[in-house]
């Protein structure tokens, strides 16, 4: 499937997705305000750290050699195989793990101990957590993507309407419990969808192919270093805020993150179910730097024309979106979306690392650069308040994207 169809498809389920982000960050902003927003950015930092884990952190893995043994099928099973088993072993000590620490996690993430109740719930849901991942990280492998984007859409619905339900009757609580909730309907919901597919997932640890295993986890040393690095950095940046400017300040900085996150939506998609497989394929260093060429000139135009118009329309985006209680976030959008171009180019090269297994260099880079925002946005907060904040994220991508061209051009000379 190439990159116009791909995106076709990955264009409908981001459809739904930013429609159905819009309706839950207008109940959330509505039902919880500015520091409630930053609350709900802590318990999802918090979660996103244990739902890596709970997955092994082998989502990427699956997908990349799922796409790259097209066309065997005993391998790609040896690979769904291994998964699942590797999955349900790392989300069940997950799970032990968040039920029996609920106190100190809602005390680490909130300064107190009454969520509690949240990280409970979500460790008696987080296997269903876990084994959605991989099944989306099978869909993708196998180039499903018109059935992923049933799923992903289905999710979006699903995820949409038990918000303003749980939001209605609980609040907070309600708010960060939802994931949750929609985690183990999905879960049916992908069974089902893998039963018409004719994908067969059913464990079986007699068949556990050790070699799988090992690449499996190869990448999983990779996507565990990325997957604390963006949480953790966030959390510190949000504290960072909260400690020296106020709650309500911290919220608008998740507030504007957040607003990123659901506009780019769709450019991550392509990159994830079209772009990271196609890379995996290719060998060929002019292939490879067509590849990336391409993804230039089809992806970064219409991440500048989408940044423009959020800048333009900054004013309505808050009226509509949030309450008048979020008009301090205004300040905050020029070097948000500066910096989310910015990502985007990088990531168009970053992207190959993963898709080449460059485990020693990607994970160099990834806590590098963590930390590097982190002190960036601590010197830049100190300066200027919370818009520091941006400035460190911008000029963060800015220098990650000079050295991400410096890594690829390495890279493709010693493949002549």
């Amino acid at each position: 499937m190439n990159l116009i169809k791909t995106s076709f498809y990955t264009s409908i389920s981001t459809g739904i997705t930013f429609l159905s982000g819009f309706v839950i960050t207008k109940v959330v902003a509505v039902k919880i305000g500015p520091e409630g927003m930053a609350y709900y950015g802590q318990f999802a930092n918090t979660t996103s750290l244990l739902a890596t884990l709970g997955t092994g952190a082998i989502t990427v893995g699956v997908t990349k050699y799922l796409a790259q043994y097209s066309g065997n099928s005993s391998k790609q099973q040896s690979v769904i195989n291994a998964a699942f088993i590797m999955v349900l072993t790392a989300s069940l000590i997950v799970s032990a793990f968040t039920i029996s620490c609920s106190r100190i996690l809602s005390i680490a993430a909130f300064k107190t101990a009454d969520f509690w109740i949240v990280y409970l719930v979500y460790g008696f849901c987080i296997t269903a957590i876990s084994l959605n991942l991989i099944f989306l990280a099978i869909l993708n492998g196998l180039k499903r993507i018109k059935h992923l984007t049933i799923v992903n859409i289905t999710s979006s619905i699903l995820g949409m309407v038990s918000m303003i339900i749980t939001a209605h009757f609980w609040g907070l609580t309600g708010v960060l419990i939802n994931s949750s909730i929609v985690g183990v309907v999905m879960m049916c919901i992908n069974v089902i969808m893998f039963r018409k597919l004719n994908i067969r997932w059913k464990l079986n640890f007699h068949l556990f192919d050790r070699a799988t295993g090992k690449k499996l986890l190869a990448f999983s040393l990779m996507a565990i270093v990325s997957g604390f690095v963006t949480p953790v950095m966030q959390i510190m940046v949000r504290n960072r805020i909260i400690n020296t400017i106020s709650l309500q300040d911290a919220g608008y900085w998740q507030a504007v993150t957040r607003i990123s996150d659901y506009y780019l939506a769709f450019i991550t998609s392509v990159l994830t179910v079209y772009y990271m497989p196609r890379l995996s394929e290719l060998t060929d260093r002019t292939d490879i730097k067509k590849e990336i060429r391409f993804g230039y000139k089809m992806i970064l135009p219409v991440v500048c024309a989408l940044s423009i118009s959020i800048w333009l329309l900054k004013g309505l985006i808050i009226h509509i979106l949030f309450t008048p209680d979020f008009e301090g976030m205004r300040e905050l959008f020029a070097f948000q979306l500066i910096g989310d171009f910015l990502k985007m180019g990088s990531w168009l090269l970053s992207f190959l690392m993963l898709a080449k297994a460059m485990t020693k260099t990607f994970i160099i880079t990834e806590i590098s650069f963590g930390a590097s925002f982190v002190i960036l946005s601590y010197v830049f907060i100190n300066l200027y308040g919370v818009i520091g904040a941006t400035y460190a994220f911008a000029l963060n991508y800015l220098i990650y994207w000079v050295i991400m061209e410096l890594i690829v051009r390495r890279y493709l000379r010693e493949k002549q």
